[in-house]
């Protein structure tokens, strides 16, 4: 009898108002708790009532669902995440509020669509749950937690202050012999018109393995919200009539469930509640490039075999080069034999000793097949005396001794070059470095810290802003797209993706790796 709230089997049914189906004003609802174990009187000052209260939808008989605000909490057992807020010992901070996503508060019905959870199944299912039905009881806890996230999306204060707010503009009209000020609530329709189903789904997601958690991060299940809506919108039901468009800005009329009000107020509330664990690579210091130039350079000097000059020569065009000009662990991938190999003339240049890197392949911030970038770098840095130049000589040169000239600059064993093929020598030449120096720590996991994918790129841009680089020379370099200024005016540095824009545009990128 609790779980649909049928206050027929209740002796005090006359709270209840209005029992046909017009919709009342909310601020006159009263009824008796649904929690069994409860059954206090329900007014909106001290509870949430489901907007289709007392109104008959369908076939179904009026809904009477109000809930004290203390009672309204997740049903089951399914491990859903509450972030604590942790100190820099990894101990939870106490939290002003103990009911923090686990209850609702009186006031929430007001700031976000609510219906109860019967009427939500009923949407969705077109029946009402069966009682003992496992995967009846399951849809259930997804949907009180789906509505308990979307209540969540406001904090406590701003509830009580809209809900305080509201009753004295209502008292005001009453005393006026004047209508409510407030539309009415419900009914809904009897259909997921707020996409409640998609979001089950994404709360589904939430409770997959995770990598460095028990369960995935919110980077990965929210793409989920994604997935739906490109399949909704490939859909004949999906977008309707453009509303405006003008050159590249078009806004449609969309029907797609996961762009309803609600849903945002949903995904709002769950990304407060779960949280994001933030694991960026660790940035390399210039200390540590700086020894592994000087250290591997001994090395090239003292080693006979080509192969292991080869693979020496790899690693210092890998973390010399790659560090000077900022490339991410994919793009080293993508730097072209023959076109850089032609650019070498330039480290004869007697004014200015550069090289440049010819890049061709998709990029994040190149994503035109076939579309290629240059990217020009001094020989040697102007303050730290790294010689990246000579890296990207050497291997070159012991490349052409091979025989190859076309193809990739980092090319080993797979036609396609994959990170794999280098990351084991990537490591051992940091955990070298950990080893025979007080550089990086010793109780660092370097395995875990660090990575081949940004390390290098997130070390370049700690020691530029050190070195009081200009950012939008950073940014440049970083290939950041800074898509619009105050005037409407593209950023002033893009990537240089016209080779004949190189020659103009040279110094301005030669300024970066001087001021290394």
């Amino acid at each position: 009898m609790n779980r649909f709230c049928v206050l027929y089997a209740y002796p005090f049914v006359f709270l209840v108002q209005n029992l046909g189906n017009e919709p009342s004003c909310w601020m006159k609802w009263a009824a008796y708790c649904c929690n069994p174990t409860c059954e206090k009187r329900v007014t909106v000052k001290g509870g949430i009532f489901c907007a289709n209260f007392s109104c008959k939808r369908g076939p179904y008989a009026p809904c009477h669902s109000a809930f004290c605000d203390e009672c309204y909490v997740p049903r089951g057992d399914k491990p859903f995440v509450i972030r604590a807020t942790l100190d820099d010992d990894g101990v939870p901070l106490p939290d002003k509020e103990d009911n923090r996503f686990v209850q609702a508060r009186a006031g929430d019905m007001l700031m976000v669509p609510f219906q109860c959870d019967t009427c939500h199944f009923q949407n969705i299912q077109k029946r009402n749950p069966m009682e003992g039905d496992a995967k009846d009881d399951e849809t259930l806890e997804y949907i009180r937690r789906a509505n308990l996230d979307a209540f969540w999306a406001r904090e406590t204060s701003t509830v009580k202050k809209n809900l305080s707010v509201l009753l004295r503009a209502e008292r005001c009209f009453e005393r006026l012999d004047m209508t409510p000020v407030s539309p009415p609530l419900g009914p809904f329709p009897l259909e997921d018109s707020l996409g409640m189903k998609s979001a089950i789904a994404v709360l589904d997601k939430s409770l997959d393995k995770g990598l460095y958690e028990e369960l995935v991060q919110w980077e990965t299940f929210r793409k989920t919200r994604s997935a739906i809506t490109n399949v909704h919108q490939a859909s004949c039901q999906g977008l309707r009539d453009v509303v405006g468009a003008y050159e590249r800005n078009r806004m449609w009329i969309s029907t797609v469930p996961t762009h309803s009000f609600w849903y945002s107020r949903f995904m709002t509330g769950l990304h407060k509640r779960v949280g994001e664990v933030v694991k960026p690579d660790w940035p390399i210091p210039v200390e540590v490039v700086k020894h592994i130039d000087q250290t591997l350079n001994r090395l090239w000097k003292n080693e006979t075999a080509n192969e292991d000059k080869k693979r020496i020569a790899e690693m210092g065009a890998w973390f010399v080069g790659g560090f000077c000009v900022g490339l991410r662990g994919e793009e080293m991938l993508l730097i072209e034999l023959k076109g850089t190999s032609d650019n070498l003339r330039f480290l004869s240049d007697t004014d200015n000793p550069h090289f440049v890197l010819r890049l061709k392949g998709r990029t994040k911030g190149c994503l035109i097949a076939g579309k290629g970038f240059e990217l020009p770098c001094m020989a040697e840095t102007g303050v730290t005396g790294l010689k990246p130049g000579r890296w990207i000589r050497r291997l070159v040169d012991m490349i052409h001794l091979e025989g190859r000239t076309n193809g990739k600059l980092f090319q080993r064993q797979l036609a396609v070059p994959r990170l794999l093929e280098f990351e084991e020598d990537w490591f051992d030449v940091l955990i070298s470095v950990q080893n025979t120096s007080d550089l990086i720590d010793k109780s660092m996991d370097l395995r875990e810290t660090a990575g081949i994918y940004r390390s290098l790129r997130r070390g370049l841009t700690s020691h530029a802003i050190n070195m009081e680089v200009p950012r939008e020379l950073i940014k440049a370099m970083n290939r950041w797209r800074s898509e619009s200024k105050a005037n409407g005016s593209k950023g002033t540095f893009e990537m240089i993706d016209h080779y004949a824009e190189l020659g103009t545009l040279k110094p301005t990128f030669l300024r970066f790796s001087k001021a290394l």
